[in-house]
Protein backbone atom coordinates (compact mmCIF):
# COMPACT_ATOMS: atom_id res chain seq x y z
CA UNK A 1 0.00 0.00 0.00
CA UNK A 2 1.26 3.60 -0.72
CA UNK A 3 -0.31 6.43 0.75
CA UNK A 4 -0.64 9.71 -0.44
CA UNK A 5 -1.45 12.78 1.34
CA UNK A 6 -2.36 15.89 -0.33
CA UNK A 7 -5.78 15.88 -2.81
CA UNK A 8 -4.60 18.41 -5.20
CA UNK A 9 -3.56 17.66 -8.54
CA UNK A 10 -0.28 16.69 -7.34
CA UNK A 11 -1.66 13.91 -5.39
CA UNK A 12 -4.82 13.27 -7.53
CA UNK A 13 -1.76 12.62 -10.84
CA UNK A 14 -0.19 10.60 -8.11
CA UNK A 15 -3.07 8.55 -7.51
CA UNK A 16 -3.66 8.23 -11.10
CA UNK A 17 -0.69 7.12 -11.89
CA UNK A 18 -0.62 4.15 -9.15
CA UNK A 19 -3.87 3.30 -10.35
CA UNK A 20 -2.39 3.16 -13.81
CA UNK A 21 0.03 0.87 -12.48
CA UNK A 22 -2.47 -1.20 -10.36
CA UNK A 23 -0.51 -0.51 -7.42
CA UNK A 24 -3.27 -0.32 -3.79
CA UNK A 25 -2.95 3.44 -2.67
CA UNK A 26 -4.89 5.95 -0.19
CA UNK A 27 -5.11 9.32 -0.92
CA UNK A 28 -5.76 11.42 2.10
CA UNK A 29 -7.50 15.17 1.95
CA UNK A 30 -8.06 17.59 4.57
CA UNK A 31 -10.49 19.29 2.92
CA UNK A 32 -14.24 18.43 2.00
CA UNK A 33 -13.02 18.50 -1.87
CA UNK A 34 -10.25 16.80 -3.69
CA UNK A 35 -8.80 19.39 -6.60
CA UNK A 36 -6.89 21.54 -4.16
CA UNK A 37 -6.66 25.35 -5.86
CA UNK A 38 -7.90 24.41 -9.06
CA UNK A 39 -12.07 24.43 -8.55
CA UNK A 40 -14.73 25.87 -10.60
CA UNK A 41 -17.97 26.80 -9.77
CA UNK A 42 -20.97 27.75 -12.15
CA UNK A 43 -23.45 30.48 -10.98
CA UNK A 44 -26.24 31.93 -12.76
CA UNK A 45 -24.64 31.04 -16.32
CA UNK A 46 -21.14 32.29 -15.67
CA UNK A 47 -18.06 30.09 -15.12
CA UNK A 48 -15.99 30.79 -12.59
CA UNK A 49 -12.46 28.96 -11.98
CA UNK A 50 -11.50 29.92 -8.34
CA UNK A 51 -7.51 28.86 -8.91
CA UNK A 52 -5.82 28.96 -11.88
CA UNK A 53 -7.55 28.89 -15.54
CA UNK A 54 -5.11 27.18 -17.61
CA UNK A 55 -2.40 25.33 -18.51
CA UNK A 56 0.76 26.13 -20.30
CA UNK A 57 0.91 24.19 -23.59
CA UNK A 58 4.28 24.10 -24.15
CA UNK A 59 5.01 21.80 -21.07
CA UNK A 60 3.22 18.11 -22.38
CA UNK A 61 2.70 16.67 -18.67
CA UNK A 62 -1.21 18.55 -18.06
CA UNK A 63 -1.54 17.72 -21.73
CA UNK A 64 -0.94 14.35 -22.30
CA UNK A 65 -3.39 13.25 -19.02
CA UNK A 66 -5.56 15.38 -20.72
CA UNK A 67 -5.54 13.15 -23.20
CA UNK A 68 -5.57 9.90 -21.45
CA UNK A 69 -8.43 11.16 -19.96
CA UNK A 70 -10.35 11.77 -23.09
CA UNK A 71 -10.48 15.49 -22.64
CA UNK A 72 -8.99 16.61 -25.61
CA UNK A 73 -12.22 17.59 -27.11
CA UNK A 74 -12.82 19.46 -24.19
CA UNK A 75 -9.94 21.77 -24.49
CA UNK A 76 -10.01 25.49 -25.58
CA UNK A 77 -7.49 27.63 -26.64
CA UNK A 78 -7.38 31.68 -25.45
CA UNK A 79 -9.39 34.08 -28.20
CA UNK A 80 -7.85 36.08 -30.34
CA UNK A 81 -6.15 38.87 -30.26
CA UNK A 82 -4.09 37.74 -27.27
CA UNK A 83 -2.78 41.04 -25.94
CA UNK A 84 -2.04 41.45 -22.50
CA UNK A 85 -1.28 44.74 -21.11
CA UNK A 86 0.40 47.24 -18.29
CA UNK A 87 -1.52 49.35 -15.91
CA UNK A 88 0.87 51.92 -15.29
CA UNK A 89 -0.65 55.58 -13.81
CA UNK A 90 -4.07 54.88 -15.26
CA UNK A 91 -2.93 53.64 -18.70
CA UNK A 92 -2.86 50.56 -19.94
CA UNK A 93 0.51 49.70 -22.16
CA UNK A 94 0.38 46.41 -24.31
CA UNK A 95 2.83 44.18 -24.24
CA UNK A 96 5.43 43.73 -26.77
CA UNK A 97 5.44 41.49 -29.84
CA UNK A 98 7.31 39.26 -29.97
CA UNK A 99 7.96 39.15 -26.26
CA UNK A 100 8.82 36.35 -23.30
CA UNK A 101 7.65 37.18 -20.10
CA UNK A 102 7.29 40.86 -21.15
CA UNK A 103 10.84 40.69 -22.08
CA UNK A 104 11.06 42.35 -25.98
CA UNK A 105 12.87 39.80 -28.40
CA UNK A 106 13.35 42.02 -31.24
CA UNK A 107 14.69 45.41 -31.94
CA UNK A 108 11.43 46.75 -33.13
CA UNK A 109 9.52 44.98 -30.00
CA UNK A 110 11.95 47.15 -28.25
CA UNK A 111 11.54 50.12 -30.35
CA UNK A 112 7.64 50.04 -29.84
CA UNK A 113 7.73 49.54 -25.73
CA UNK A 114 6.16 52.49 -24.91
CA UNK A 115 5.80 51.49 -21.21
CA UNK A 116 9.59 52.44 -20.97
CA UNK A 117 11.35 55.58 -21.56
CA UNK A 118 13.99 55.53 -24.49
CA UNK A 119 16.81 55.69 -21.88
CA UNK A 120 15.03 51.64 -20.51
CA UNK A 121 14.65 50.74 -23.79
CA UNK A 122 18.74 51.50 -25.19
CA UNK A 123 19.70 49.78 -21.88
CA UNK A 124 17.21 46.07 -23.03
CA UNK A 125 18.72 46.76 -26.22
CA UNK A 126 22.45 46.43 -25.03
CA UNK A 127 21.64 42.95 -23.04
CA UNK A 128 23.68 41.19 -25.55
CA UNK A 129 26.68 43.36 -24.74
CA UNK A 130 26.49 42.58 -20.60
CA UNK A 131 28.92 39.74 -19.70
CA UNK A 132 27.36 36.71 -18.64
CA UNK A 133 27.40 35.65 -15.35
CA UNK A 134 25.95 32.58 -13.63
CA UNK A 135 25.72 32.74 -9.60
CA UNK A 136 23.76 29.34 -8.26
CA UNK A 137 21.14 31.47 -7.69
CA UNK A 138 19.59 34.79 -7.79
CA UNK A 139 16.52 36.90 -6.98
CA UNK A 140 14.48 38.04 -9.95
CA UNK A 141 14.95 41.34 -9.18
CA UNK A 142 19.13 40.52 -9.52
CA UNK A 143 18.59 39.38 -12.81
CA UNK A 144 16.60 41.71 -14.24
CA UNK A 145 18.99 44.68 -12.95
CA UNK A 146 21.66 42.78 -13.93
CA UNK A 147 20.99 42.07 -17.95
CA UNK A 148 18.09 44.76 -18.83
CA UNK A 149 18.47 47.70 -16.24
CA UNK A 150 17.06 48.57 -12.88
CA UNK A 151 13.47 50.26 -14.95
CA UNK A 152 12.86 46.69 -15.58
CA UNK A 153 12.12 45.28 -12.25
CA UNK A 154 9.12 47.48 -11.40
CA UNK A 155 8.10 47.62 -14.76
CA UNK A 156 8.07 43.91 -15.91
CA UNK A 157 9.79 41.72 -13.35
CA UNK A 158 7.69 42.69 -10.72
CA UNK A 159 4.14 43.23 -12.20
CA UNK A 160 4.55 40.09 -14.51
CA UNK A 161 7.04 37.15 -12.96
CA UNK A 162 6.18 38.77 -9.40
CA UNK A 163 2.61 39.11 -10.30
CA UNK A 164 2.56 35.36 -11.16
CA UNK A 165 3.34 34.15 -8.15
CA UNK A 166 1.73 36.65 -6.08
CA UNK A 167 5.50 37.28 -5.04
CA UNK A 168 8.60 39.38 -4.16
CA UNK A 169 10.66 39.78 -7.13
CA UNK A 170 13.72 40.57 -4.56
CA UNK A 171 13.40 37.62 -2.95
CA UNK A 172 11.74 34.78 -5.40
CA UNK A 173 14.27 32.55 -7.25
CA UNK A 174 15.17 32.89 -10.70
CA UNK A 175 16.49 29.59 -10.87
CA UNK A 176 13.95 27.93 -9.49
CA UNK A 177 10.72 30.03 -11.37
CA UNK A 178 12.75 30.50 -14.69
CA UNK A 179 14.83 28.40 -16.00
CA UNK A 180 14.35 29.27 -19.07
CA UNK A 181 15.95 32.63 -18.75
CA UNK A 182 18.48 31.71 -16.35
CA UNK A 183 19.41 28.74 -19.38
CA UNK A 184 19.85 31.65 -21.64
CA UNK A 185 22.13 33.61 -20.19
CA UNK A 186 24.34 30.85 -20.16
CA UNK A 187 24.50 30.24 -24.06
CA UNK A 188 26.78 32.79 -26.30
CA UNK A 189 24.97 35.54 -27.63
CA UNK A 190 22.81 36.83 -23.99
CA UNK A 191 19.37 36.18 -22.94
CA UNK A 192 17.23 38.46 -25.57
CA UNK A 193 19.14 36.46 -28.61
CA UNK A 194 18.55 32.77 -27.18
CA UNK A 195 15.24 34.02 -26.23
CA UNK A 196 14.05 34.82 -29.95
CA UNK A 197 15.85 31.93 -31.89
CA UNK A 198 14.17 29.35 -29.19
CA UNK A 199 10.95 31.15 -29.68
CA UNK A 200 8.80 29.18 -32.05
CA UNK A 201 5.54 30.91 -31.54
CA UNK A 202 2.20 28.59 -31.26
CA UNK A 203 -0.54 29.82 -33.52
CA UNK A 204 -3.24 29.12 -30.71
CA UNK A 205 -1.20 30.93 -28.02
CA UNK A 206 0.65 29.10 -25.00
CA UNK A 207 -2.45 28.47 -22.84
CA UNK A 208 -5.64 26.07 -22.80
CA UNK A 209 -8.47 25.66 -20.51
CA UNK A 210 -11.05 23.38 -20.28
CA UNK A 211 -14.77 24.34 -21.87
CA UNK A 212 -16.13 23.98 -18.14
CA UNK A 213 -13.21 24.94 -16.53
CA UNK A 214 -10.39 23.31 -15.10
CA UNK A 215 -12.63 21.55 -12.43
CA UNK A 216 -12.91 19.56 -15.47
CA UNK A 217 -9.89 17.69 -15.06
CA UNK A 218 -9.73 17.36 -11.45
CA UNK A 219 -13.19 15.76 -11.86
CA UNK A 220 -12.10 13.39 -14.65
CA UNK A 221 -9.37 11.92 -12.45
CA UNK A 222 -11.28 11.76 -9.59
CA UNK A 223 -13.58 9.55 -11.85
CA UNK A 224 -10.95 7.34 -12.93
CA UNK A 225 -10.35 6.37 -9.14
CA UNK A 226 -11.30 3.82 -6.81
CA UNK A 227 -14.10 5.83 -4.46
CA UNK A 228 -12.99 3.70 -1.58
CA UNK A 229 -9.18 5.09 -2.40
CA UNK A 230 -10.33 8.33 -1.15
CA UNK A 231 -11.06 9.70 1.66
CA UNK A 232 -11.80 13.40 2.03
CA UNK A 233 -12.24 15.40 5.78
CA UNK A 234 -8.89 13.40 6.55
CA UNK A 235 -6.12 15.64 7.39
CA UNK A 236 -2.89 13.66 8.26
CA UNK A 237 -2.27 14.38 11.83
CA UNK A 238 1.07 11.92 12.43
CA UNK A 239 3.05 10.42 10.61
CA UNK A 240 5.39 7.61 12.08
CA UNK A 241 7.65 4.58 11.48
CA UNK A 242 7.30 0.85 12.39
CA UNK A 243 9.76 -1.13 11.23
CA UNK A 244 9.65 -0.97 7.37
CA UNK A 245 6.16 0.20 7.50
CA UNK A 246 4.75 4.07 7.75
CA UNK A 247 2.09 4.72 9.69
CA UNK A 248 -0.48 8.13 9.41
CA UNK A 249 -2.76 9.11 11.65
CA UNK A 250 -5.97 10.94 9.76
CA UNK A 251 -9.40 11.60 11.12
CA UNK A 252 -9.40 9.14 13.92
CA UNK A 253 -8.03 6.30 11.88
CA UNK A 254 -4.24 4.93 11.15
CA UNK A 255 -3.70 3.85 8.03
CA UNK A 256 -0.44 1.89 6.71
CA UNK A 257 1.65 1.75 3.82
CA UNK A 258 5.08 1.25 3.02
CA UNK A 259 5.68 4.51 1.11
CA UNK A 260 4.64 7.96 1.37
CA UNK A 261 3.46 10.63 -1.57
CA UNK A 262 4.05 13.55 0.07
CA UNK A 263 1.69 16.54 -1.77
CA UNK A 264 0.69 18.27 1.25
CA UNK A 265 1.59 22.20 1.58
CA UNK A 266 5.42 22.28 2.54
CA UNK A 267 4.06 23.85 6.60
CA UNK A 268 2.47 20.98 6.58
CA UNK A 269 4.77 18.44 5.40
CA UNK A 270 6.89 20.01 8.02
CA UNK A 271 4.33 19.36 10.94
CA UNK A 272 4.44 15.57 9.80
CA UNK A 273 8.10 15.52 9.52
CA UNK A 274 9.32 17.08 12.40
CA UNK A 275 9.19 14.15 14.67
CA UNK A 276 11.18 11.86 12.26
CA UNK A 277 13.65 14.13 10.74
CA UNK A 278 13.95 17.63 12.26
CA UNK A 279 16.11 18.58 9.31
CA UNK A 280 13.64 17.57 6.51
CA UNK A 281 11.17 19.71 8.55
CA UNK A 282 13.39 22.79 8.38
CA UNK A 283 13.79 22.60 5.00
CA UNK A 284 9.36 22.38 4.75
CA UNK A 285 9.23 25.14 7.21
CA UNK A 286 11.56 27.53 5.61
CA UNK A 287 8.84 27.82 2.36
CA UNK A 288 6.69 31.31 2.83
CA UNK A 289 3.34 31.13 1.49
CA UNK A 290 1.18 34.30 0.90
CA UNK A 291 -2.76 34.41 1.17
CA UNK A 292 -4.24 36.03 -2.07
CA UNK A 293 -8.49 36.59 -3.15
CA UNK A 294 -9.79 36.60 -6.38
CA UNK A 295 -13.00 38.79 -7.08
CA UNK A 296 -15.21 37.47 -9.91
CA UNK A 297 -17.49 40.40 -11.54
CA UNK A 298 -19.71 39.89 -14.56
CA UNK A 299 -21.41 42.86 -16.19
CA UNK A 300 -23.75 43.12 -19.07
CA UNK A 301 -21.64 43.43 -21.75
CA UNK A 302 -23.40 47.14 -23.04
CA UNK A 303 -22.68 48.35 -19.93
CA UNK A 304 -18.67 48.29 -20.28
CA UNK A 305 -17.60 50.86 -22.60
CA UNK A 306 -14.14 49.33 -22.90
CA UNK A 307 -13.32 46.54 -26.18
CA UNK A 308 -11.90 44.39 -23.81
CA UNK A 309 -9.47 43.16 -26.63
CA UNK A 310 -7.09 41.30 -25.17
CA UNK A 311 -6.85 39.03 -21.92
CA UNK A 312 -6.13 41.46 -19.35
CA UNK A 313 -4.02 42.93 -17.01
CA UNK A 314 -1.16 43.29 -14.66
CA UNK A 315 -0.28 46.45 -12.65
CA UNK A 316 3.07 48.06 -12.22
CA UNK A 317 2.56 49.31 -8.40
CA UNK A 318 6.00 50.65 -7.80
CA UNK A 319 7.29 53.61 -9.32
CA UNK A 320 4.36 54.84 -10.40
CA UNK A 321 3.51 58.92 -10.15
CA UNK A 322 -0.47 58.01 -9.19
CA UNK A 323 -1.73 55.71 -6.15
CA UNK A 324 -1.80 52.73 -7.82
CA UNK A 325 -4.93 50.13 -7.55
CA UNK A 326 -5.01 47.89 -5.22
CA UNK A 327 -5.71 44.62 -7.33
CA UNK A 328 -2.25 43.09 -8.80
CA UNK A 329 -3.85 41.91 -12.01
CA UNK A 330 -7.31 41.58 -13.83
CA UNK A 331 -8.11 38.75 -16.42
CA UNK A 332 -11.00 39.76 -19.07
CA UNK A 333 -12.06 35.99 -18.96
CA UNK A 334 -15.24 36.23 -21.58
CA UNK A 335 -12.44 38.28 -23.54
CA UNK A 336 -9.76 35.35 -23.23
CA UNK A 337 -12.50 31.98 -22.97
CA UNK A 338 -15.19 31.06 -25.30
CA UNK A 339 -18.52 29.81 -23.53
CA UNK A 340 -17.74 31.29 -20.40
CA UNK A 341 -20.54 33.68 -19.65
CA UNK A 342 -24.36 34.07 -20.85
CA UNK A 343 -25.25 35.80 -23.64
CA UNK A 344 -24.98 39.63 -24.04
CA UNK A 345 -22.64 39.47 -20.63
CA UNK A 346 -18.93 39.93 -19.68
CA UNK A 347 -16.56 38.53 -16.99
CA UNK A 348 -13.74 39.75 -15.06
CA UNK A 349 -11.35 38.48 -12.46
CA UNK A 350 -9.34 40.81 -10.16
CA UNK A 351 -6.56 39.60 -8.04
CA UNK A 352 -6.01 41.12 -4.36
CA UNK A 353 -3.34 40.05 -2.15
CA UNK A 354 0.26 38.52 -1.97
CA UNK A 355 3.80 39.34 -0.55
CA UNK A 356 2.96 43.24 -0.69
CA UNK A 357 -0.67 43.05 0.75
CA UNK A 358 -0.76 40.46 2.76
CA UNK A 359 -3.49 41.76 4.94
CA UNK A 360 -6.29 42.23 1.94
CA UNK A 361 -7.63 38.25 2.47
CA UNK A 362 -8.85 39.28 6.14
CA UNK A 363 -11.18 41.44 4.64
CA UNK A 364 -14.95 41.00 3.99
CA UNK A 365 -15.88 40.12 0.98
CA UNK A 366 -18.36 43.29 0.06
CA UNK A 367 -14.91 45.24 0.91
CA UNK A 368 -12.56 43.17 -1.74
CA UNK A 369 -15.75 43.30 -4.04
CA UNK A 370 -15.59 47.35 -3.80
CA UNK A 371 -11.80 47.46 -4.19
CA UNK A 372 -12.32 45.34 -7.26
CA UNK A 373 -15.38 47.28 -8.82
CA UNK A 374 -13.17 50.52 -8.24
CA UNK A 375 -10.12 49.64 -9.09
CA UNK A 376 -11.84 48.07 -12.86
CA UNK A 377 -14.19 50.47 -13.33
CA UNK A 378 -11.76 53.21 -13.58
CA UNK A 379 -9.93 50.99 -16.12
CA UNK A 380 -12.75 50.29 -18.41
CA UNK A 381 -15.02 52.70 -17.42
CA UNK A 382 -17.93 50.93 -16.56
CA UNK A 383 -20.27 53.01 -14.26
CA UNK A 384 -23.23 50.41 -13.30
CA UNK A 385 -23.03 47.94 -10.63
CA UNK A 386 -22.14 44.28 -11.33
CA UNK A 387 -24.87 41.77 -11.61
CA UNK A 388 -22.58 39.30 -10.33
CA UNK A 389 -19.83 39.28 -7.57
CA UNK A 390 -18.05 36.09 -6.46
CA UNK A 391 -15.31 35.87 -3.89
CA UNK A 392 -12.72 32.85 -3.76
CA UNK A 393 -10.12 33.13 -1.14
CA UNK A 394 -6.32 31.23 -0.65
CA UNK A 395 -4.91 31.69 2.44
CA UNK A 396 -1.48 30.21 2.62
CA UNK A 397 -2.21 28.79 -0.35
CA UNK A 398 0.49 30.54 -2.28
CA UNK A 399 4.24 28.47 -2.45
CA UNK A 400 6.84 30.62 -2.33
CA UNK A 401 10.30 29.81 -4.40
CA UNK A 402 12.58 32.27 -2.54
CA UNK A 403 16.51 32.26 -3.63
CA UNK A 404 18.33 28.66 -2.65
CA UNK A 405 14.90 26.78 -3.23
CA UNK A 406 15.84 24.47 -5.60
CA UNK A 407 19.09 23.28 -4.10
CA UNK A 408 17.14 23.02 -0.62
CA UNK A 409 14.56 20.58 -2.88
CA UNK A 410 17.26 18.68 -3.96
CA UNK A 411 18.48 18.08 -0.21
CA UNK A 412 15.05 17.19 0.83
CA UNK A 413 14.65 14.45 -2.04
CA UNK A 414 17.56 12.75 -0.86
CA UNK A 415 16.90 12.78 2.45
CA UNK A 416 13.57 11.72 2.29
CA UNK A 417 14.05 8.75 -0.66
CA UNK A 418 16.01 6.02 1.03
CA UNK A 419 13.40 5.73 3.66
CA UNK A 420 10.65 5.82 1.12
CA UNK A 421 8.76 9.06 1.20
CA UNK A 422 8.58 11.03 -2.10
CA UNK A 423 8.21 14.76 -1.91
CA UNK A 424 5.99 17.09 -4.53
CA UNK A 425 4.21 19.87 -5.69
CA UNK A 426 3.81 23.25 -5.66
CA UNK A 427 5.69 23.71 -2.21
CA UNK A 428 8.41 21.80 -3.54
CA UNK A 429 9.89 22.07 -7.25
CA UNK A 430 6.66 22.04 -8.92
CA UNK A 431 5.64 25.37 -10.78
CA UNK A 432 1.90 25.13 -12.47
CA UNK A 433 -0.53 22.42 -13.29
CA UNK A 434 1.73 21.02 -15.92
CA UNK A 435 4.71 20.53 -13.30
CA UNK A 436 2.47 19.23 -10.73
CA UNK A 437 0.85 16.57 -12.96
CA UNK A 438 4.48 15.44 -13.76
CA UNK A 439 5.75 15.49 -10.44
CA UNK A 440 2.93 14.08 -8.95
CA UNK A 441 3.35 11.23 -11.57
CA UNK A 442 6.80 10.67 -11.01
CA UNK A 443 6.50 10.33 -7.29
CA UNK A 444 3.96 7.73 -7.66
CA UNK A 445 6.53 5.82 -9.82
CA UNK A 446 9.35 6.10 -6.97
CA UNK A 447 7.19 4.99 -4.64
CA UNK A 448 5.76 2.27 -6.94
CA UNK A 449 9.62 1.15 -7.68
CA UNK A 450 10.55 1.57 -4.02
CA UNK A 451 7.92 -0.80 -3.00
CA UNK A 452 8.63 -3.23 -5.39
CA UNK A 453 12.25 -3.14 -4.50
CA UNK A 454 11.40 -3.85 -0.74
CA UNK A 455 9.09 -6.88 -1.42
CA UNK A 456 11.89 -8.83 -3.57
CA UNK A 457 14.61 -7.83 -1.34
Amino acid sequence: MIIIIGGGITGLSAAYELRCRQRPFVLLEASPRAGGLIFTERLDGFTLDAGPDSILAQKPAAMRLCEELGLTPRLLSTTPPRTAFVLKDGRLYPLPSPSVLGIPTSVSAIAHYDLLTWLARARIALEPLIPRRSPADESVASFFRRRFGSTTVNLIAQPLLGGIHAGDVERLSMRSLFPRLVDAERKPGGVLRNLASGRTPDPDGMFRSLRGGMGELTTAIVSRLPPDAIHLDAPATGLTRSGATWQVDARGQTYEGSAIVLAAPAHAAATLLAPIDAAAAQICGFVPYVSTASVALGWRRADIPHPLDGSGFVVARHGARIAPSRITACTWVSSKWEERVPDGHALVRAFIGGAHDPAATDLTDDELIDIAVRDISGVVGVATPPVLRRVFRWKNAGAQHVVGHHARMAGLAQRLAPSGIFVAGSGFDSIGIPDCVEHGRAAAAQAADYTRSKAAG
